[in-house]
């Protein structure tokens, strides 16, 4: 059992996962307190060159999907085996601060629960947007710049909203905080602790797509 499971979803980023994998190697936070579980959904590519070299110094795991699923079964793949207390997404094109884990799961682990009228059950952090070299491009405020990683959970409060909804193919961390907030509240750091890659293959570049399941999410007040 782990205090906290980091999940990581790979396809077609395999070019970004090192960098993202060493940044979950430098944390403050206690290694043997973290999992690290990756979702393969490449059949394609083979991600053992890069893990291999990080088996040393993170509990680490990749599960390989037979064929392309898409994220959110991706991401419901890795709660379903996962054994921490607490769950956060990294996307893999992305990378965290030194301090990410440590700050994230020490406030949600002294103040998940309700609390002064707010049941707390989840942690976000400012972030930064970076370039494809790591250059910050712009800081962001998580709540009036909302993305969907770098968000911890306590376990208990995803698996009481049955985790993601696998219809939403995009917008799906949206989709998932939507129920999320119905039931619980967020936390908000005002730190910047998670860089977000901006680079041509972002899946939010996908506008038409994007759009799709704006209008999905519109529809499902």
């Amino acid at each position: 059992m782990y205090q906290v499971t980091v999940g990581i979803c790979c396809y077609k980023q395999k070019k970004w996962l090192h960098r993202c994998l060493r940044s979950l190697c430098s944390q403050t936070f206690d290694k043997n307190k973290f999992e690290v579980v990756i979702v393969n959904d490449d059949p394609s590519d083979c991600l053992d060159d890069i893990v291999h070299n990080h088996k040393n110094h993170l509990n680490i795991r990749v599960l390989n999907n037979t064929q392309n699923v898409g994220l959110p079964s991706s991401l419901n793949k890795i709660l379903n085996v996962a054994l921490g207390r607490y769950f956060v997404r990294v996307d893999c094109d992305d990378y965290v601060s030194k301090d990410f884990l440590y700050m994230l799961h020490t406030f949600l682990s002294q103040n998940s629960g309700t609390m002064m009228g707010e049941n707390y059950q989840a942690v976000a952090c400012d972030y930064f947007k970076v370039d494809n070299v790591g250059r910050v491009l712009s800081r962001h405020s998580w709540e009036e710049d909302f993305i969907a990683c770098g968000v911890m959970f306590t376990y208990e409060s995803l698996a009481g909203i049955d985790f993601y909804n696998e219809d939403f193919k995009m917008r799906e961390g949206h989709e998932l905080m939507k129920r999320f907030n119905k039931e619980y509240d967020v936390h908000s750091l005002k730190v910047p602790l998670y860089k977000y890659r901006i680079h041509n293959s972002n899946r939010t570049n996908e506008k038409t797509k994007t759009k799709i399941y704006d209008n999905k999410l519109g529809e499902n007040k």
